[in-house]
């Protein structure tokens, strides 16, 4: 019998491509979400900072109104861009998830085409293994019908005379 040959081995690829890609996409991901929590807690570590120098330059006695003026607005901006960030971030996590589940079902799907062609894998070494044993099956009948007729090729020659001439004849008185 022919060696085992999956028809869909090219769904299998196609599944892993797509599996691969997914897995790609969540990894830019996660990246990315990586890279908006590092800016936002840059952010309030400058936030801070902003404080401490405001309260030092308070106990110094250097704060007028111009300067805290300068350093509130910069505070609310920076506040303005960890909402932004924020926000970006929570859309970001929505897609996280989102691309988590298409990894999901890529891997499902490409582990539903492979349990069949492990199913089919199996049924036809099933059906090798009962073709193998209806020929071994066979063999042995035939080898058995061999010493059969040898066994009754043996027990002729031995019940056989081995030379006419000394077998007394019908009709030959002796």
């Amino acid at each position: 019998m022919a060696r085992f040959k999956f028809r869909l081995d090219f769904m299998i690829s196609l599944r892993k491509r797509k599996e691969e890609e997914a897995a790609v996409r969540l990894a830019k991901r996660l990246a990315s979400i990586a890279e908006l929590e590092e800016q936002i807690n840059s952010l309030h570590l400058r936030l801070s900072e902003i404080a401490d120098e405001l309260s030092e330059k308070g106990r110094a006695g250097r704060l007028n109104g111009p300067l805290l003026l300068m350093y509130s607005e910069y505070q609310q901006k920076l506040r303005k861009e960890i909402k932004r960030l924020l926000e970006l971030l929570a859309l970001s996590r929505r897609e996280e998830a989102k691309e988590r589940l298409a990894l999901k079902r890529a891997v499902i799907d490409r582990r539903i085409i492979e349990k069949y062609k492990d199913n089919q894998k199996l049924a036809w070494r099933t059906e090798l293994l009962k073709e193998e044993q209806n020929n071994m099956e066979e063999l042995a009948a035939l080898a058995k019908a061999r010493r059969g007729l040898e066994s009754d090729d043996a027990s002729s020659k031995i019940n056989a005379p081995a030379n006419d001439q000394f077998s007394p004849k019908i009709g030959d008185s002796a």
